[in-house]
């Protein structure tokens, strides 16, 4: 606690004055508080020494209670202060869809002042599908100037969203210009899946792979879209999205060469997977997929599927059975058991922590799991 002695003129040669002692602001607030008042300031800190005047004041309860009252308001009108300029300090709110969606802008915008990034989804949720949208959710899409989505039919329900919600939001698509492949599950699933409830999120027969940022290859081209979106979007700042993207897309690049190189040392290059996650990094490393555990995603293989897969396995001698953390390896592992193929766990980023080291990280990871295999 300090004291500040105020003096406040009454005639040209009368000043009053009155010590303050403030709990609830800082020594910066309380100057800033007198100055608002148009008082002179002077600061004695707490050694109780007053001017003789300080009787005079005193006899001025009036003044007297209005200052207290106002100092000890202060604080709050301070803090409220802070928050509209704060407010105010963000001109561009960006509002992303899903995990890596988030993790590439993040990477792209920076520490650019006056940008705010905002996920939309639950970091956890995966692939979003025939996801529905919770009020709280469709108010950020509200408060956006700017949607970045994945694209590649992944976020189908964004489009009746925008129409209600903001219609006037740009929007960026990450996969803009990417060569999508189609989703082989929506074009293999059984009646009995394709007739599943909502909640499972079945593929729409003929729909394409949304996975694109499995692979670095592809997640440098949608960070290319993103800054390049961004700089549209965003012409005053555009070179700053630039360079950031530029820099993030060297980075993932050079991951993608790596894998690229571990993965052609090996003669066999057949793999099992869980199911279409890393599809599109099969087709740029070189991988051979053989095919996959499950028919959807979460629906495992019956007996029958089992007793297939494993003639297939020894069949086509598979390399390695991807599996990933997203689902159970419990399938994955008696395959293993049964064949002697080696387990290949890999982290799609399809859920996760929203941060701007998250994706690289994980391929990083991915990169030294795949070194123990393909040897």
């Amino acid at each position: 606690m300090f004291t500040l002695t105020v003096y406040h003129k009454w005639s040209h040669n009368s000043y009053h004055i009155i010590k303050r002692h403030s709990r609830g602001a800082s020594e910066r607030e309380s100057r800033l508080f007198l100055r608002n008042i148009g008082s002179p300031i002077k600061a004695f800190g707490d050694d109780g020494k007053n001017p003789a005047n300080t009787i005079n004041m005193l006899k001025n309860k009036a003044f007297l209670v209005w200052l207290l009252a106002f100092g000890f308001m202060f604080p709050n009108l301070l803090t409220a202060q802070g928050a509209e300029v704060k407010e105010k300090e963000t001109r561009l709110r960006i509002v992303t869809t899903i995990l890596p969606v988030t993790i590439f802008t993040l990477n792209v915008v920076g520490q650019t002042p006056g940008v705010r990034v905002e996920m939309l989804l639950p970091p956890n949720l995966g692939c979003p599908h025939d996801y529905d949208l919770t009020p709280g959710e469709m108010k950020r899409i509200s408060r956006a100037e700017v949607i970045i989505a994945n694209g590649l039919g992944l976020e189908e329900f964004l489009g009746k969203a925008l129409k209600q919600a903001n219609p006037r939001a740009r929007m960026i698509t990450a996969t803009e210009g990417i060569a999508g492949l189609q989703d082989q599950e929506s074009l293999h699933q059984p009646e009995k899946a394709k007739s599943a409830s909502a909640h499972d999120h079945p593929h729409p027969e003929g729909s394409m792979n949304g996975h694109a940022w499995v692979s670095p290859k592809q997640a440098a081209l949608m960070v290319r879209n993103i800054a390049e979106g961004l700089a549209l979007v965003d012409p005053g700042r555009a070179e700053t999205y630039r360079a950031n993207g530029k820099e993030y897309q060297r980075k993932l690049e050079k991951l993608f060469e790596e894998m690229k190189a571990v993965v052609g040392r090996s003669p066999n290059k057949k793999v099992l997977t869980v199911h279409n996650s890393f599809d599109y990094l099969a087709r740029d490393i070189g991988w051979q997929v053989v095919g996959s555990i499950q028919s959807r995603p979460g629906v495992e293989p019956s007996p029958r599927d089992m007793a297939r897969l494993i003639r297939m396995i020894k069949k086509e001698g598979v390399t390695a059975i991807v599996t990933e953390p997203q689902y159970s390896d419990k399938t994955a592992r008696t395959l293993s058991r049964e064949t002697g193929t080696a387990i290949l766990p890999l982290e799609p980023v399809a859920t996760g922590r929203p941060a701007a080291d998250t994706y690289e990280r994980a391929m990083k990871a991915n990169l030294e799991a795949m070194k123990k295999i393909f040897r």
